[in-house]
């Protein structure tokens, strides 16, 4: 298989156009350009699947109890997301209860292989630093408690453990499993810079949770954070939701150190709604406003978020998205040895396509895609917005903004059918047909507006730009939304327009399948005229019934469903660059200028004066003279002057270049 995507995120910085090609679950090769492809990404980013090397459970599913039901659930759950591997942790318990979770997690690798393995975060912590974990279950690291551990089911499946290295036996343990090929990760610790890099000296790779549960970072005294920032042994994991760091020193972790790697620490609140209670770590956690779990007495026990979600709030923060990227890709693969997180040859195909905004449209685990599932439309709810109502002003500002942005780059993903339905209209009006809008509600009242405003603005005789809008022209100022189902009144209006196979008719709706409008590029269609779509949804059916369809994937809204936002905005847009870009191979500008705009008043009779005194060098008084003259007609004021001719040979000469002003100049 080979799949070619426009930009690529090869696991260190954006690449591309590119193709890779798949065979046996492995990348074989990366190919600059297209070569003979299968698949064609055209907008968003290919790049390696997720790795979250901190999870504890998410949408109702603990990993420390999980059945075989629930590990389908959590993996199936996390893929859909782009989260393709996955380290299941378990915190602080009794060890015969970890064995028995162990030995489930075994079982159910066995059938995922994006299952890493265990992470096991407890039981030898340090008790001042055990967070929300249960004090009457910490152990300490000795010989006792490591051949109780690796004599059971664990030591099958033990990928990493975090422990406190300045506990007694501490450093010893570290090494023990060092040698038995377990990685280990320092955390809930109070050790000091020398005794940090103790552990790394003894082994340790990582550290857990940094500013978590862990010494303090001064100026004089660097403890558990500074050297977890500035030794290049060890590797830091960020939790990345913004709570349990603030977004300041999320950005400061990743602005310094090169290894730091995102997770989620997410636990199996992570999916449900504010207000869900779950049992974790053997007490109760509630999911709270913040987006965090809670103990009963406030402590902070896990996040609620899944890791795409972290790398919409890291780039959020002002993190580069290729140093979000890299950090939960490249950098977790390279801590723990793992042949993915690279789009590289010899690489797992383990993928994710991703829309502009950072959602998942795609994923291939093993270079194979799982049952075709619908975008994230138009009408989809932004499920991380649950609390939106409750956010400060100014950032319900800064979502609309970042949302109307991540728009316009899909917008600009649609350049090419964009500019193919410019070329397609504007031959038919060459050849005297006309350009119909067909839509219902916003969509409609944006086609409404924009062929009202191309008549003064390029001199557009009346009827040549018609618009149909659901309801009649009452519509636009009094909603109908019962119109929208007419699709009888659809193909009426067309029969009363006389529309033909000269004409052209664009259908706008954020849905792609609007009746009223899908009814009116259907009819256009039999009666023979150049049919185009402009949709916010992809695989629509006005945009699988149109000749050119402009597809501007504009994702969700805000507001779920409130299409007059980014859709409409988006949509605005194009419709702006269409009906602009058509009157500029009709003729009707000259450089940047409006010169076949009506002069129906002052502003614009000096508008007017403006342009032909700019594009003759004449003074003033001359060249109202010329537009007096000419009938406030620009273009032919202008050819009176440089070529000085009388308006009626200027009118001629101008007829003669088909209304060209820069032909009828030469």
């Amino acid at each position: 298989m080979r799949i070619f995507a426009q930009r690529l995120f090869d696991g260190e910085r954006f690449t591309g156009p590119a193709t890779v090609k798949i065979a046996d679950g492995r990348i074989v090769s990366v190919q600059p350009g297209e070569a003979a492809v299968d698949i064609r990404l055209t907008h968003g980013v290919l790049s390696p699947g997720l790795i979250d090397l901190h999870n504890n459970g998410a949408f109702g599913v603990d990993c420390a109890t999980a059945t075989p039901e629930g590990w389908d659930c959590l993996v199936e759950g996390l893929a859909a997301r782009g989260v393709t591997s996955v380290l299941p942790t378990i915190i602080t318990a009794p060890l015969a209860r970890i064995s028995a979770a162990a030995a489930r997690l075994q079982v159910a690798m066995a059938r995922h292989p994006g299952l890493l393995g265990l992470h096991l975060e407890g039981p030898f912590l340090a008790p001042s630093k055990r967070g929300a974990h249960q004090a009457e279950w910490l152990r300490l690291p000795d010989d006792a408690a490591l051949d109780e551990l690796l004599g059971g089911p664990a030591a099958t499946v033990l990928r990493l453990v975090t422990l406190a290295p300045e506990l007694p036996h501490g450093l010893s343990a570290i090494r023990r499993f060092v040698a038995a090929g377990i990685a280990v990760s320092l955390g809930h610790t109070t050790a000091n810079a020398e005794e940090m890099r103790a552990g790394a000296d003894a082994g340790a790779r990582l550290v857990t949770h940094l500013f978590n549960a862990q010494s303090a970072l001064g100026h004089r005294a660097p403890g558990a954070p500074g050297v977890a920032l500035t030794d290049a042994r060890l590797a830091p994991c960020v939790i990345v939701d913004g709570v349990h760091v603030d977004p300041a020193v999320v950005q400061i972790a990743f602005a310094a150190c090169p290894r730091a790697i995102a997770v989620t620490d997410s636990i199996a609140l992570a999916g449900l709604e504010a207000g869900a209670t779950l049992a974790f770590g053997g007490t109760p956690a509630t999911l709270g406003q913040d987006g965090v779990g809670h103990r009963e007495d406030g402590t902070i026990a896990g996040a609620a978020i899944t890791l795409d979600e972290g790398i919409r709030r890291m780039i959020a923060f002002g993190i580069a998205p290729e140093v979000a990227l890299a950090a939960v890709t490249a950098r977790p693969a390279a801590a723990l040895g793992l042949d993915a997180g690279r789009i590289a040859p010899g690489a797992l195909a383990d993928l994710v396509w991703w829309s502009d905004d950072f959602h998942a449209l795609q994923v291939w685990r093993g270079g194979i895609a799982p049952p075709a599932k619908a975008l994230r439309g138009t009408e989809a709810a932004r499920l991380e917005l649950m609390d939106l109502e409750e956010r400060g002003t100014e950032e319900i500002v800064r979502l609309f903004l970042g949302q109307e942005a991540a728009a316009q780059r899909a917008l600009a993903n649609a350049a090419p059918a964009l500019a193919r339905l410019v070329e397609g209209v504007a031959e038919k009006l060459r050849e005297g047909g006309r350009l119909f809008y067909a839509g219902a509600g916003t969509s409609g009242r944006l086609g409404f507006l924009d062929a009202v405003e191309c008549r003064p603005t390029f001199g557009v005789e009346p009827g040549l730009i018609v618009p149909l809008l659901a309801g009649g022209p009452s519509a636009f100022i009094q909603a109908e939304e019962g119109a929208e189902d007419d699709e009888d009144a659809a193909q009426q209006a067309l029969e009363q327009h006389g529309f033909s196979a000269r004409d052209a008719l664009v259908g706008i709706a954020a849905s792609g399948g609007t009746p009223f409008t899908l009814a009116a590029l259907r009819h256009a269609a039999r009666l023979g005229g150049l049919t185009g779509a402009i949709v916010n949804n992809a695989g629509s059916a006005m945009a699988k019934t149109a000749a050119i369809a402009v597809e501007i994937l504009s994702g969700p809204e805000i507001i779920a469903g409130s299409t007059r936002l980014s859709a409409g905005s988006t949509e605005k847009i194009a419709l702006n660059i269409l009906s602009s870009a058509v009157m500029i191979r009709l003729g009707k500008t000259y450089g940047p200028f409006m010169v076949d705009m009506r002069a129906s008043n002052t502003k614009l009779r000096n508008r007017a004066l403006r342009m032909v005194m700019a594009l003759t060098d004449a003074d003033e008084q001359r060249a109202s003279l010329e537009l007096e003259a000419c009938g406030m007609h620009v273009k032919l004021a202008v050819l009176a002057i440089r070529l000085g001719l009388a308006p009626e040979a200027a009118r001629e000469k101008l007829a003669a270049a088909g209304g060209s002003l820069r032909r009828a100049l030469l």
